[in-house]
């Protein structure tokens, strides 16, 4: 895995009107950048700030992958603090 994409994590969705929707969550520093897409849309929209529930499946997708000893736990515990914040924001 080249250092470019060790920091890309993504998932798949379906929205409520059944459309496929994918994520991606790349750290760069220090910063999370959400960007999504449903299937058939050519552009990536991205989410600043991002929203609460990519947060939490983005927290998903990361203790997954820490459980798997593929992450280090600092990620896990920056998404966990920028998912904190969002809560507390609403």
């Amino acid at each position: 895995m080249s250092n470019r994409t060790r920091n890309l994590h993504a998932w798949k969705v379906r929205t409520e009107d059944g459309r496929r929707r994918e994520v991606r969550a790349q750290l760069f520093g220090s910063k999370w950048t959400l960007t999504s897409r449903c299937a058939g849309d050519e552009d990536w929209t991205t989410h600043d700030p991002p929203d609460l529930e990519d947060l939490e499946q983005l927290e998903s997708v990361l203790f997954n992958k820490y459980q798997r000893k593929h992450l280090a736990w600092e990620h896990l515990e920056g998404v966990r603090k920028l998912l904190e914040e969002r809560r507390e924001a609403f």
